[in-house]
């Protein structure tokens, strides 16, 4: 009795550990973006937990553009895959995800670096613009050389390095609190969430932009001020789908001081800027506790590859049909100061999966 008693105790720490200490359950925040944050905000219904909360509670005025990362991370991950079995739909299911989410997949890796990097994205923007003056300021003048020795570095460049800090110390605080158990899924799973969120802040500062304006008389361009800047969030969530696709897959060890580490499968080795997943992925082609499943939906009858509809799905076949959708034609502006349209129905042709 007292072995099933701990059998039992050993199985609910781990479903603690494992399972419900999820670093992207903020994903759950469902304050609007331009709504203050008030202390009261920072609860566990919006999915903080531990060190989340502490600094939710310490640094509302940021708050809200965790809430604006959170809409940023559910759009753009949806957008990216909108062509794959997977298409990121469970990630609306926060605080309680799925196993697509809840386990070590290559999924689960995608969307906590994107969600990493909205942060990073998010909050350095709002520094940019003036929203957070009590907070940051300008960037530091980069240490890089520009090609050129007319020009300069001068301006003021996005503060990237007050957005890192910020998204390093809210993504990361629910790893640290595994980190600290010694149960070696925890930890494991831990390291791997933590290599991801910083595969997706490095793919923010891969993608910063460098400009420069001319200077001098009639604008000869005697001299270029330079200057860094964000790209789209839709070029960094492109760069983290090409990690995604080439995601490397990793086993836990543990070396004889019982520190546990991840070492890639067949000796290839990984970096700080590579998506690295624990566990197979659940199928997808079926509805599941991972997974909607591809029943019904739409696919491209007259191409191959993603998005097509052998790949969509999944050997079962599709059917065709034609729909009526309406819409708005003819718009004209009118003085002062609206647009005037009339609705208009088409008859489109639509493929689904059976």
């Amino acid at each position: 009795m007292y072995i099933l008693f701990r059998t039992a105790a050993v199985l609910l720490l781990l479903n603690i550990l494992v399972g419900k200490l999820h670093g992207i359950r903020w994903l759950a925040v469902k304050i609007p973006s331009d709504v203050e944050w008030q202390k009261t905000n920072c609860s566990k219904v919006h999915g903080f937990i531990g060190g989340q909360y502490k600094i939710c509670r310490r640094s509302l005025p940021i708050m809200r553009y965790i809430s604006e990362a959170a809409e940023m991370t559910k759009k753009e991950c949806k957008s990216q895959l909108q062509n794959r079995r997977w298409n990121c739909t469970t990630i609306s299911q926060a605080p309680s995800f799925y196993n697509d989410l809840k386990r070590g997949t290559k999924e689960s890796a995608f969307v906590y670096a994107l969600s990493s990097a909205a942060v990073v994205y998010s909050v350095t923007q709002a520094c940019s613009i003036g929203r957070l003056k009590e907070n940051c300021g300008c960037g530091r003048t980069p240490k890089t050389k520009l090609k050129n020795k007319d020009w300069l570095w001068g301006g003021c460049s996005d503060n990237i390095a007050y957005g890192v800090r910020f998204s390093k110390k809210f993504t990361d605080a629910v790893e640290k609190k595994r980190m600290d158990g010694q149960e070696p899924a925890a930890a494991s799973r831990a390291l791997m969430n933590i290599q991801n969120n910083e595969a997706g802040r490095t793919a923010v500062r891969d993608k910063l932009a460098t400009i420069c304006r001319c200077h001098g008389v009639s604008g000869s361009c005697q001299k270029k001020t330079c200057f860094r800047r964000l790209s789209e969030f839709k070029d960094v969530a492109t760069l983290l789908k090409k990690k995604y696709d080439n995601i490397i897959t990793v086993v836990s060890k543990t070396n004889c001081r019982q520190n546990h580490y991840l070492k890639a499968k067949r000796g290839k080795k990984y970096n700080s800027r590579d998506l690295i997943a624990l566990d197979a992925s659940p199928n997808y082609c079926k509805v599941s506790r991972g997974t909607y499943g591809t029943v019904g939906r739409e696919c491209n009858p007259s191409t191959t590859g993603k998005g097509s509809c052998p790949y969509m799905c999944c050997g079962r076949g599709h059917r065709t049909f034609t729909r009526v959708v309406e819409e708005r034609c003819e718009c004209e502006y009118v003085w002062c100061c609206y647009v005037r349209c009339k609705k208009c129905k088409r008859t489109i042709t639509v493929s689904t999966c059976q």
